[in-house]
This record gives C-alpha cells, structure tokens and sequence, in this order.
C-alpha cells in the first residue's frame, strides 16, 4: 500500500530523532491455565482502543506466567521490530519463567501489528499509539487487583516504555532493554536508506532488510548459531506506521520526568545502540530515584538470548527483588 504524502512527512519529522545531538475499561481474558514445573503458564488477550484508528478495539495477544503464590507485582514485556512475544520465551533462555519463579506475575504480549495480534493495515499504528496501548494494559492489570506493576521492553520495545512511563505513569518501575537516544551510524544508514524506503512500498517491511543483516545486526560472532537460525527463523514483519514513527525518538524528550526506579541493560558490542552513549541515557532520568546500568559481556543487541545474557537475566530479576516497589510473592 503506497502513502505517499504520508511518507513524506514523517520522514522530515523523523530525521531528527537519529541526529547526533470516559469509557468503560476494555477487558482481559484468560483462558484455562498449562501446569509445568514449579509455573503456571496461560493465553491472555487485552482488548485495546488502537489511537491510530480513532480508537478502534483491538485484541492483544499474549501469554502469562505466575509461580504457585497470588503475586502484588504484574510484570509486562514488550517485544521488539521484527520480534514476537515468544522472544521472551525462548527455549533455554527465558526470561518470562525467570520472572515468574521469583515470584511474579509476568505478561507478554504481541505488539499490535506482530505474531497473534492482527493490525489489517501495517500503516495504522504508531510509536506513540504503542505507549498508549501500553497504558492501556498497565491500567487493566491495576483493575486486576495488582498493587504494582514493571514495564519492560527490549529496543524498540524499550522506547515504549519510557513513553508510557513519562506520559501516562502508573508503573512502579521500569526496564528498558538494548535503547538509547544515539542510534548507531550503522543504523541510521539501514533505517533511513533501506527500512524507509521499503515501508513507502509495504504497510509490512522486513526489518533490516535481510536475514543475513539482521543476524548481523543483532548478534556477535560469538553466539550460539543454533539460536542465531531459529531467532531469525521467527523473526516477523515490522508494521510501517512502527517505522516512521519510531525514528524521532519522543522519549527522548520526556525520560526526564520519569520518577520511578529505572534498570537499565545493554550488550556490550550492540550494533544499533552502542554501549558508549549508555551512561548518557542514564543521567536523562533526572527525576527517577535510582538508575542502574547493568552490561552484559560479549553479546550483541540481542543480548538475552546469549550465554552471558542469561545472567544479565539473573541480574535484572535481583535488581527488581531488591526494589520495595515491586514485591514479589516469594519474599
């Protein structure tokens, strides 16, 4: 589907962001609950008014994981371009059990336009309708009876986040994943001379062009080839209206208004959000009362799915068990 003008316009708004410089509440619905070891694993749907279409209700697909103790503390995940929720629970690297097992109670879900959560239109949606969305949820889990709710997200997921948590609030914490507000060059020239283009052809354009970039992109030498192939394998279409909207970057004019503890993770040798502007993120949360940093060694943007990864998982679960904002059912 061609927007031209459309197009048009949000590449000149977007530019900047890679510089150098009263209705009733929409329902959740789970169904009958898998037992595994120790977890209970569930489908979830959260029905969403989707700000793009003029608030249109959208269905929001995804899983749940809870330990066998009622937890006070919801912990939503928010995927990535070119991701589905699945990448928060890939085999032997999952970080959704691991939230689960100390003790909370952990939601992932499909982005509208990704995986189970259909978007017809690829155009529809935007980096700003996610944050909203995002709230949207964050509101139906505090109607659920959770006192407390995290927001975590990797890369673009990331940004969401943040945006959620400036604009609309409601979390106890947040975990923004492999993001900052200085894209690589590297990036800037895939995005701008290639994911751009191919969304003024598409309403869905496969992020980075190729598999064999994004795996790239995405990972370092030194990562396990099997979970390179079948990362790549599952990787989906990124919706356009994701693409030229997601490059301006709004959180980076609002993180500093965030006033709740930030964890933040980053892989040492990410191609897209390079580790030497990380401690620069940092200190935009001027008003949040703790900021940790936390790098994971010898990994890539992608950097949950690698040896090392897994105790940067292991890492961000204490960080949160550590936070009297955000108490766990096993503690």
């Amino acid at each position: 589907m061609r927007r031209s003008l459309y197009v048009v316009v949000c590449m000149v708004v977007t530019m900047a962001g890679f510089a150098l410089t009263s209705e009733a509440p929409a329902e959740t619905r789970t169904t009958a609950p898998e037992r595994g070891v120790g977890l209970l694993h569930q489908p979830v749907e959260f029905t969403v008014k989707n700000p793009d279409e003029g608030g249109e209700a959208r269905k929001i697909v995804g899983y749940r994981y809870d330990t066998f103790c009622s937890s006070p503390t919801a912990v939503l995940l928010l995927h990535g371009l070119s991701y589905t929720k699945e990448v928060w629970d890939f085999p032997g690297y999952s970080v959704a059990q691991k939230l689960a097992a100390a003790g909370y109670a952990v939601f992932a879900v499909d982005r509208l336009g990704y995986g189970e959560s259909k978007l017809e239109n690829g155009y529809h949606v935007s980096h700003e309708g996610y944050a909203d969305m995002a709230h949207q949820m964050v509101e139906q889990l505090r109607a659920q009876g959770f006192q407390h709710v995290v927001l975590a997200g990797h890369s673009a997921g990331a940004g969401t986040t943040e945006l959620e948590a400036a604009l609309y609030g409601g979390v106890d914490a947040i975990i923004p994943m492999g993001w900052h507000h200085r894209p690589s060059n590297q990036l800037g020239q895939d995005f701008f001379t290639g994911d751009y283009l191919r969304a003024a052809q598409d309403d869905y354009v496969y992020f980075l062009g190729t598999p064999q970039h994004r795996a790239e992109m995405f990972y370092t030498a030194s990562a396990d080839p099997v979970v390179v192939a079948a990362d790549t394998k599952a990787a989906v279409p990124t919706p356009s209206g994701e693409i030229y909207s997601i490059g301006k970057q709004p959180s980076r004019l609002l993180v500093g208004l965030i006033k709740v503890p930030v964890f933040l993770q980053f892989g040492d040798s990410d191609r897209l959000f390079e580790l030497q502007y990380a401690k620069m993120h940092a200190e935009e949360f001027r008003s949040s009362p703790s900021v940790t940093m936390d790098v994971v060694p010898d990994a890539g943007h992608t950097f949950m799915l690698t040896k090392n990864g897994l105790a940067g998982t292991d890492r961000m679960v204490n960080w949160l068990l550590s936070r009297p904002e955000t108490p766990s059912c096993r503690v």
